[in-house]
């Protein structure tokens, strides 16, 4: 059985997460000798082709040589994270949601109303519509009936990243914060001048070179920052970059990530982050659901004083930071236990042509 995987998505989403997904997904079909993948995108990183080149179960195409292909086969099955295959529409088509089209506001009203028609036809013409996690199917219970539109819960396997050595790190700090330790921050421009006043609080207490690398959705709310930060006290100790231009080294190497702004659409940077004893801080108001309130540190970050006592306190005491490391990997380590129900979808050996 041809399974044809679609690299590339129309939505916002970083393409390291994508292709970090489909590993996974080929991860976890290699048992199924009937399976065969190709892997369909324009684009790709050195370091995950020669990962797929090295599967015989694989093969990576490029879209128009993928159109002519699934054009002549009879038997396939194409699974994508929002977008079409021309020519592949007489065939099963599933829907991995990791994103929803409206998160981010500052799209225009036109963009905004096409993502959101698109994304409902993708719903519309899917076999299935997969939820990985339960922080995607709290999301998707209060925008759909989620039964009555084919959503269904699935088990995709999460396969460990690469490990980094401490060398690559130490390039990695010196790339990013021009070797400074740093924190690492998701956040929406409306929270950013409020966290650059209790990092001003920190600075002031401890006299360090610690940094902080603010991460947005989009170019134009980077830009949005960079012009709040101008006069600055502190602004040589600020890097602003896009969650496009995230890496798994940016996540490897920093001291602790805070999520201000997060919904499920990130959701796939949390076991990252822990795989590298990464500790994790929720802002309170990011809504949560009750079973990933252990993964971290939650907090309301509003409250005078408590971003910049977090930050002092992960700076000096190097035991509490491991602990609270520690924390997330017993999170993990419980959410893997726990057994699903029968109706789980096993992404990708239960997909049927």
């Amino acid at each position: 059985m041809r399974l044809f995987i679609l690299a590339d998505s129309c939505f916002d989403i970083p393409s390291l997460i994508i292709h970090r997904k489909i590993l996974d997904i080929v991860l976890a079909g290699q048992s199924s000798a009937q399976l065969h993948f190709y892997i369909v995108g324009d684009h790709f990183p050195s370091e995950l082709e020669e990962a797929l080149h090295s599967n015989e179960q694989v093969s990576v195409l490029k879209t128009r040589p993928a159109e002519r292909l699934v054009s002549e086969v009879t038997n396939a099955m194409v699974l994508h994270f929002g977008m079409r295959l021309k020519g592949s529409d007489s065939f099963p088509q599933y829907f991995i949601p990791l994103t929803y089209p409206n998160i981010d506001h500052s799209h225009s009203i036109f963009r905004r109303w096409r993502m959101q028609y698109l994304f409902n036809q993708y719903i519309k013409k899917s076999a299935g519509v997969f939820m990985i996690n339960e922080w995607a199917e709290q999301f998707f219970d209060q925008h759909y009936k989620k039964r009555a539109v084919g959503f269904q819960n699935a088990i995709l396997p999460f396969a460990a990243p690469p490990s980094f050595e401490w060398l690559t790190l130490s390039e990695t700090k010196s790339e990013l914060t021009q070797g400074s330790n740093y924190f690492l921050f998701f956040s929406h421009p409306d929270q950013f001048v409020p966290a650059l006043k209790e990092f001003s609080q920190f600075k002031k207490w401890q006299q360090t070179t610690m940094a902080m690398v603010f991460v947005f959705d989009s170019t134009k709310q980077c830009n949005i920052a960079t012009e709040l930060l101008k006069g600055y006290k502190y602004k040589e100790s600020i890097y602003i970059k896009c969650i496009d231009e995230l890496k798994l080294e940016w996540i490897a190497a920093t001291y602790a990530i805070l999520w201000s702004s997060i919904h499920f659409n990130k959701t796939s940077w949390i076991p990252w982050a822990i795989h590298y004893d990464i500790p994790l801080l929720f802002d309170q108001n990011c809504q949560l659901p009750e079973s990933w309130l252990s993964a971290g540190e939650v907090f309301p970050f509003s409250d005078a004083m408590a971003l910049s006592n977090h930050f002092k306190l992960y700076y000096k005491d190097e035991v509490y930071r491991q602990a609270r490391s520690n924390m997330g990997k017993e999170w993990l380590h419980n959410l893997e236990l726990i057994a699903p129900t029968s109706d789980y979808v096993h992404i990708p050996n239960d997909l049927k042509p």
